[in-house]
């Protein structure tokens, strides 16, 4: 049985690693898209860029090992099938599930790995490029704010309608500045026609500041010439650190999270979903082979791109009901839980259903 063992697995090997580099290369293109804004502004720093979008690259290598995986079982299966070796195998009473083990075992192995790189490369990768996109930000080149887009800065949210360097600083335009209550009351807005931001000091002009009392009225309307507002650090720390996300963190680190949140009574079900997601996500490529074995084997005859086809339309499948699970989950139509696990909980339900017709 070694030697049947064996020969399945160096079947899977060549379609699997065309499978994972093909989806790879195909979410790189989408990390580049993502980031066109920064490489833009600050193409010369070309070396830190690079060195940027390899740090990203660890997520997306999570979410393409399950698409090498499935590729690898539907090419090997239908070509076994299409050649009647699988035929020949179960005439010499080998069963189903024993010719289908290695496919499992590889499947078991890659999701092995998957979790492995998830909680010891990504959570290194995200915070080495914190690191790198504060270098980049602090070199000359176009601000670190951007015009026409919100961001948050310790109890502020600011929006800036245009934006231009000047001697070290910022001359900003059409300033709004959004100050959430310290304690219970409504927000406070203040708007400026220009401001002059440098070393985290802004200098707001021409402007008007409202304040709205507990009960939601107006209670106060100042104009002022110039006033001072100091967030202590420079703008692009908090812009940085605005980006640290729970995709980020790893199982232990969302766990701890999940827990200070909970006993301060905040809202938890973005960390939970993501938490949920990262225990998920690594079983995908066994998940995937169970569910596509058996139907490789099943339509195996039908010609020699059926491997792709079946590869292609489920893994369409998959990430569809990953994404749609995911929307769910974030606004409140699925509990975090079978968010998380509900692609893992169909596609294997689907696969041993269809592994007992094969039977």
């Amino acid at each position: 049985m070694k030697t049947l063992d064996k020969y399945i697995m160096r079947e899977m090997v060549v379609p699997l690693v065309a499978g994972f580099l093909v989806v790879l290369v195909l979410l790189v293109g989408n990390i580049v898209y993502n980031n066109i804004g920064i490489i833009v502004a600050k193409i010369k720093q070309w070396p830190d860029l690079l060195y940027y979008i390899l740090l990203q690259t660890p997520y997306f290598v999570v979410l393409s090992l399950p698409s090498g995986a499935l590729f690898g079982c539907s090419l090997a299966v239908s070509r076994l099938t299409r050649d009647s070796e699988i035929t020949m195998m179960r005439m010499a009473g080998i069963s189903v599930r024993r010719i289908f083990l290695p496919v499992f075992v590889v499947g078991a192995l890659i999701s092995i790995i998957s979790y492995a790189f998830q909680e010891g490369v990504i959570s290194w990768a995200d915070k080495e490029s914190v690191k790198v996109l504060r270098r980049l930000w602090a070199t000359p080149g176009t601000p670190a704010i951007q015009a026409n887009v919100f961001f948050k800065a310790d109890n502020y949210y600011f929006y800036v309608g245009n934006v231009s360097r000047t001697n070290g600083g910022y001359t900003l335009q059409d300033v709004m500045v959004y100050e959430n209550p310290v304690s219970i009351g409504y927000p406070s807005l203040t708007t400026a026609r220009s401001a002059v931001m440098k070393n985290g000091v802004w200098v707001l002009q021409d402007g008007t500041s409202y304040r709205v009392d507990k009960d939601g009225d107006l209670k106060l309307v100042v104009r002022f010439r110039k006033m001072k507002l100091d967030l202590r650090r420079p703008i692009a720390e908090y812009l940085v650190e605005g980006q640290k996300s729970p995709r980020g963190m790893s199982i232990a680190e969302l766990r701890q999270q999940i827990g200070l949140l909970s006993a301060s009574g905040l809202d938890t079900k973005s960390y939970e979903l993501e938490y949920n997601y990262k225990l998920a996500i690594p079983l995908s490529s066994l998940v995937l082979v169970i569910c596509v074995a058996p139907l490789s084997l099943k339509l195996g005859r039908s010609g020699g791109f059926m491997g792709v086809l079946i590869g292609i339309v489920v893994l369409f499948f998959y990430w569809n009901v990953i994404l749609f699970s995911r929307v769910l989950g974030e606004t409140g139509g699925l509990p975090p839980v079978l968010a998380g696990w509900s692609e893992v909980i169909i596609f294997t339900l689907l696969g041993l259903f269809l592994m007992w017709r094969v039977e």
